[in-house]
């Protein structure tokens, strides 16, 4: 690691494809100070160059050789702190990875001049205007337990959800007050990666569950390491008839208490009220008191014992996507039939995205991730619009809204990048 720091390597590596050979030290200076872009370009690229070279082309009035520069992992940590600073987004962009990559491997008995140089460039970054940049950076650090609390805080809290989920979800750095803390004031995706961390402490859920996002609440329950106190989950179970969306994950836990399985029996539909008796089968009292339950709810007529006819819901959008009916209207009528299922099945047709994306673009409780699912799937902005609060359960404050002729209000480099972030 400190060969990299100064520039140089201890292992050779593959060279990058199409720079040629490493010229002699005399000829590279001529083409580093006369060269034209192309060649500079090149004489960037190589991990062996001299390190006063690559300090020298750091300052070159050419994007793509800087970016050449960031990129190399023979850069001296000098030219990087240069770099870190740079006008060219994609330059510090370039920058990010490479120095978010290599921080987790400093080890303690690192030149300790040289480690504070590289946490300095660290600090620029996680500091950058651009959310891009920060955003890897937060994705880079989200394992990391060496690098200063302060940065993995200060990503934490970023405005962006691109930049704090990450470290929010992952980092083990931030302790039980901090997350506190955070759940205090954040809101949507903040409160869902929290949510979905493992080891979740009991008093970390209990804040999650007193601040009612239905987002949250629903990632705790499906977090089988998250630590559901009693009283959080009687809170959860008197709230759970009106979210649809926890109703599985409450029937498929392994730590509810009887009384919370009696609550839930009032109310879940009939698979899940099957699934509920079989889960509980070794309770003989129990499973003869949710018989009964079921006997009640079917006279009353709010359960449906079988129906014969049900098609499941990816088959229908199969079905529908053959007949050519897969579209926005068809689409708008899922949602406003509850048909969210068969809604989630249809993105995942039309997007061309895996399920498991689809489902934690539309489950984050971000606007500017759902806005470019939607757009991948080709659909409009006023869709979007209806499910950022349909499904996405987003705050009217919070809905990320259409311009004024209807478009989207992100530009495509900018969906694309959210869309790409999800397969990190």
């Amino acid at each position: 690691m400190l060969n990299w720091v100064f520039g140089k390597r201890g292992k050779k590596k593959r060279k990058k494809p199409g720079i040629g050979k490493k010229p002699p030290y005399e000829q590279a200076r001529e083409i580093a100070g006369k060269g034209s872009a192309e060649a500079r370009r090149k004489l960037a690229a190589h991990e062996e160059m001299e390190p006063e070279i690559l300090y020298f082309l750091a300052d070159d009035d050419d994007d793509d050789v800087r970016c050449e520069v960031a990129e190399n992992v023979g850069t001296p940590m000098q030219a990087d702190i240069i770099l870190a600073r740079d006008d060219s987004e994609e330059v510090r962009c370039e920058l990010a990875r490479k120095i978010g990559r290599m921080i987790p491997g400093l080890g303690p008995d690192e030149n300790r001049r040289l480690v504070d140089m590289a946490i300095e460039v660290l600090e620029i970054l996680a500091k950058d205007e651009l959310p891009r940049v920060r955003a890897i950076i937060s994705e880079e650090l989200k394992h990391a337990d060496n690098v200063p609390k302060e940065i993995i805080l200060e990503l934490a809290e970023d405005l962006e959800e691109i930049v704090s989920v990450p470290v929010l979800e992952y980092s083990p750095l931030l302790n039980e007050q901090d997350l506190k803390q955070i759940v205090a004031r954040g809101a949507g995706l903040t409160q869902a990666a929290i949510a979905r961390r493992r080891d979740l402490p009991e008093s970390v859920v209990d804040a999650l569950v007193a601040r009612d996002d239905p987002h949250a609440v629903q990632e705790v329950l499906e977090n089988d390491s998250a630590k559901i106190g009693d009283k959080s989950m009687d809170t959860i179970a008197d709230r759970a008839e009106d979210n649809i969306n926890w109703h599985r994950a409450l029937v498929f836990r392994d730590d509810l208490p009887v009384r919370t399985v009696r609550r839930i029996a009032s109310f879940v539909n009939a698979a899940l009220m099957e699934a509920l008796i079989q889960r509980h089968s070794v309770q003989k009292d129990l499973v003869e008191n949710l018989r009964k339950t079921v006997r009640e709810r079917i006279e009353r007529g709010d359960l449906v014992e079988a129906v014969e006819d049900y098609v499941p819901a990816l088959a229908r959008v199969k079905e529908d996507m053959e007949q050519g009916l897969l579209d926005e209207a068809r689409l708008g009528e899922a949602l406003a039939g509850d048909e969210i299922s068969y809604f989630r099945y249809a993105l995942v047709e039309m997007s061309g995205l895996p399920h498991e994306t689809v489902s934690k673009m539309l489950n984050t409780g971000s606007s500017k991730a759902i806005t470019a699912l939607i757009w991948k799937s080709g659909l409009s902005m006023t869709l979007a619009e209806e499910v950022q609060v349909r499904i996405g359960h987003l705050p009217p404050k919070q809905v990320l809204r259409a311009r004024h002729d209807g478009s989207y209000p992100l530009g495509e480099d900018d969906m694309d990048w959210y869309l790409e972030s999800f397969f990190a």
